[in-house]
């Protein structure tokens, strides 16, 4: 993930916004953490080079039109928000939080809090770590959460990172995301959401089955009119077709998604509570 066109403002629901989920397996112990030095994020590997140019929402010759509701995910690589602008460009937003065991995006507060007083519908986002201890990353991403834990799902950022998944059968990595996984709902009660791309779900977790009952975030940089699914999943619920989109209220770059579906159903997946 890197760090994620305009609409009206999201309090009307009107306008152009993308995420889903193997037998259990044995959950092998989590692997000790390493030293190795880490960037703050990792660059979502797609099947194909983002084309800036292409708009993704465009239907192929002959097909009609989609009109997805549009929004864009922040980290400190988009260290200032001009909130009220951000509204009149999109209708939801998704906030780095955490990744691994204990760091904690350093725009992370600025971000969630900024976006709930703008009344944006937010979900924060932990990226995974498979070398670090697994429980120690539930406990890093959900306190940070609890008393506040968004509209969105939580969601769980999977993808290859220098030679974090190096090592690993696709059993043991499908083990630790469910251990993961289990251990959010736990503590927050939903089910994280899991942002990925085809050749870190191909090729680490090997299509397993077990997250097919999870919102599906995918990263697919492509000219098709629509993302081709991963194995076992039925549908996408945030397609993020672009990491180089330019919105207002932001500068330079941003990460842009598209929600797979209509105004009523994006507020069918916000928390109730």
């Amino acid at each position: 993930m890197s760090p994620r066109h305009p609409l009206v403002n999201p309090l009307s629901w009107l306008s152009t916004l993308a995420l889903v989920a193997c037998s259990s397996p044995s959950i092998p112990a989590a692997p000790a953490p390493t030293l190795e030095a880490k960037a703050p994020e990792a660059v979502a590997a797609a099947p194909a080079a983002p084309v800036a140019a292409a708009h993704p929402a465009e239907a192929a010759k002959g097909q009609e039109a989609k009109a997805w509701l549009q929004g864009v995910d922040v980290s400190h690589y988009q260290p200032t928000v001009k909130w009220e602008a951000l509204t009149s460009a999109t209708a939801f937003v998704f906030v780095k939080a955490t990744e691994s065991t204990g760091s904690v995006d350093p725009r992370f507060t600025t971000h969630w809090s900024g976006a709930k007083k703008a009344g944006l519908p937010r979900g924060a986002y932990h990226f995974f770590h498979p070398k670090e201890d697994v429980d120690k990353q539930v406990a890093n991403f959900t306190k940070h959460l609890k008393p506040d834990s968004g509209e969105l799902p939580p969601v769980v950022d999977v993808e290859q990172f220098k030679t974090e998944y190096a090592g690993f059968t696709c059993e043991q990595l499908a083990g630790m995301l469910q251990r993961f996984s289990q251990g959010v709902e736990k503590e927050l009660g939903r089910k994280p959401m899991i942002y990925t791309n085809h050749v870190t779900w191909s090729g680490s977790f090997c299509d397993h089955p077990y997250f097919e009952d999870h919102p599906l975030w995918l990263a697919a940089y492509t000219q098709q009119a629509e993302p081709k699914l991963p194995k076992g999943w039925k549908r996408w619920h945030f397609w993020q077709y672009t990491e180089s989109g330019k919105v207002a209220g932001i500068d330079g770059q941003v990460d842009q998604s598209y929600f797979n579906g209509t105004s009523d159903e994006l507020k069918a997946l916000l928390a109730t509570k």
